[in-house]
């Protein structure tokens, strides 16, 4: 799993502390901090010209607070691939997520 900070409220002005990071705390997550908006603006490309839009989730035209699942196996290059979910906010995501992560691939 890929856990992306971005700076989008007011106060976003330095990466997550370590109490932040602990909410995800599962060695399979890596998680990083991307003041450039690079992951949201790729995403965000995708949706624009995908088949998936999410219900919520965008502020200062950055997609933000949301959850992408992609099929196992893609692959990420010069453009994302298609993700199989594509919604949020996170919170609100648990059921489509565990909907999503159970089926066998």
């Amino acid at each position: 799993m890929l856990a992306v900070w971005e700076p989008i409220l007011p106060t976003d002005w330095s990466p997550p502390d370590t109490m932040a990071l602990r909410r995800l705390d599962d060695r399979r997550v890596r998680q990083f901090w991307d003041p450039n908006h690079l992951i949201a603006a790729a995403v965000k490309k995708v949706e624009v010209s995908g088949a998936l839009h999410p219900d919520c989730c965008e502020r200062k035209g950055f997609l933000w607070d949301l959850a992408a699942v992609y099929a196992p196996g893609a692959r990420w290059g010069e453009t994302l691939p298609e993700p199989v979910l594509l919604n949020g906010p996170v919170v609100n995501t648990v059921t489509d997520l565990d909907a999503v992560l159970s089926k066998s691939w």
